[in-house]
């Protein structure tokens, strides 16, 4: 596994993309890197405006729905990692 560094106050990771279909599948290393309950998705239209949204997270995958039959969209997913201590920034030091 090999990863660059973003700046932040936590220890994150994200996969971004663009799709056509209604699942995203998460990189395999996230389910022993990623705290569930910390994913957070961001959609936005490919193309011309639709309805799009997340109907669920679970198995490592993003299920996503929309209100039209041919869609393209993009994806930003991020996740605070689980394997290491939560990252401690100055506002939150003794």
């Amino acid at each position: 596994m090999i990863y660059g560094v973003l700046e932040g106050p936590e220890h994150g990771v994200y996969v971004r993309g663009n799709s056509t279909s209604k699942v995203v599948e998460l990189p395999e290393v996230w389910t022993g890197l990623v705290h569930e309950d910390s994913i957070t998705v961001q959609l936005t239209c490919k193309g011309k405006p639709f309805n799009i949204w997340v109907e669920d997270i679970r198995d490592n995958k993003v299920y996503i729905n929309t209100d039209v039959e041919e869609f393209e969209f993009f994806y930003y997913i991020q996740g605070e990692r689980k394997d290491v201590d939560k990252l401690i920034i100055e506002r939150d030091a003794d």
